[in-house]
């Protein structure tokens, strides 16, 4: 097993295929994008994601392609990195462009396959649509394979993971993925072998958990700054209960996005649509903006005719063009509403995509 086939390889699906491809594979990533494959395949493509340019130079075994057959043909090992992006209602996560993918497949009639999804889902799609999409593909199996990965720290992020989460119901395919991982990663992470159900579940679930000590540390954070407690040392001590643990229990704008608060709210739609209470998760999302609002008072009680905001991406100092969920734009509107002059200091790329939405209601000031 040598060759491995990423179907979509935008931000995520780009930087598994170049550690996969310097981890001893061979690699062929499928996209939509011509122009896109192109620079992959000519190596000028450009990105703000640290290590993505040095990869794709370096890259000996790894070739992009338009054609999805070449692509199936290519490898037993395919693994699907498509958006799964937001869409509100009671789906959420919009499965159209997975579902697509699968019935494409499904359509080749693709016969001993692995097929592993990395893109979020809700609980239960797998069992209930994905398996279903493929039913004409023989002995062929649909697990799920996501990663817990921040955009701007991407390559990061797969080489120093705390855990594996393999959804999946084949031994085979569990001895594969932890082969390939065991190439790829600096750490020794546990690796969580569960069925594609409850991987769902976790996926979604951790990140619903880690926003909920976010919120809570926000609003410790906000009572102390209240009656004039060290914020800081208090939340350092409290953490430093290992129940509870320092890490993400520390001062912020928010807690951040865009994958916190969509799987937030995604967990908070799957427990309520099974009859169970959600208000925990809710309110979680709740003081994450009343968060903003506190430290909106804040400035305002600064009583300035114009304010500076820096650093404006979603993760505090990233460099990729990312706003969504940007609690410290979400600030610098409220300062403007209550008729403040507000200038935005950052890099081009990221000033470029507060234009888009926000306009001339800011000043800006490119680093």
């Amino acid at each position: 097993m040598s060759n491995i086939t990423v179907l979509g390889i935008g931000r995520l699906g780009l930087g598994l295929s170049l550690l996969i491809e310097k981890a001893g594979y061979n690699v062929m990533g499928i996209d939509i994008n011509e122009e896109y494959v192109k620079q992959l395949n000519n190596k000028t493509f450009k990105s703000k994601e640290p290590e993505y340019e040095n990869l794709l130079i370096n890259s000996k075994n790894f070739r992009a392609s338009l054609n999805l057959e070449e692509g199936l043909e290519y490898s037993d090992i395919i693994f699907i990195m498509v958006q799964t992006p937001n869409s509100g209602g009671n789906k959420f996560y919009d499965h159209s462009i997975v579902s697509n993918l699968l019935q494409k497949i499904n359509e080749k009639k693709v016969e001993n396959k692995h097929i592993i999804i990395g893109c979020t889902l809700m609980p239960k799609y797998i069992d209930e649509v994905g398996s279903f999409l493929l039913s004409d593909c023989k002995n062929t199996t649909l697990s799920y394979n996501p990663e817990f990965i921040a955009q701007g720290e991407i390559i990061k992020g797969f080489l120093n993971p705390d855990m594996i989460l393999i959804g999946t119901n084949s031994h085979d395919l569990e001895e594969i993925l932890r082969e390939i991982y065991s190439k790829i990663v600096k750490t020794n992470p546990k690796y969580c072998i569960i069925s594609p159900l409850e991987a769902e579940i976790t996926k979604i679930t951790i990140n619903g958990f880690i926003t909920t000590k976010l919120s809570f540390a926000n609003m410790i954070s906000d009572v102390c700054d209240t009656i004039g407690a060290n914020k800081d040392k208090v939340l350092d001590s409290i953490g430093s209960d290992s129940r509870i643990g320092n890490k993400y229990f520390r001062p912020g704008y928010s807690f951040g996005g865009p994958c916190f608060p969509r799987d937030t709210r995604a967990l908070a739609l799957f427990v309520d649509q099974n009859n169970i209470n959600n208000e925990l998760l809710l309110s979680t999302s709740k003081y994450n903006k009343l968060h903003s609002d506190f430290l909106t008072q804040k400035l305002l009680h600064e009583n300035k005719e114009e304010y500076l905001i820096e650093n404006v991406c979603y993760k505090e100092d990233s460099k990729i063009p990312i706003i969504e969920e940007s609690a410290k734009l979400q600030i610098a509107k409220k300062l403007v509403q209550h008729g403040k002059k507000v200038t935005i200091k950052d890099e081009i790329q990221i000033i470029n995509e507060v234009k888009k939405e926000y306009g001339n209601m800011f000043n800006y000031i490119i680093v």
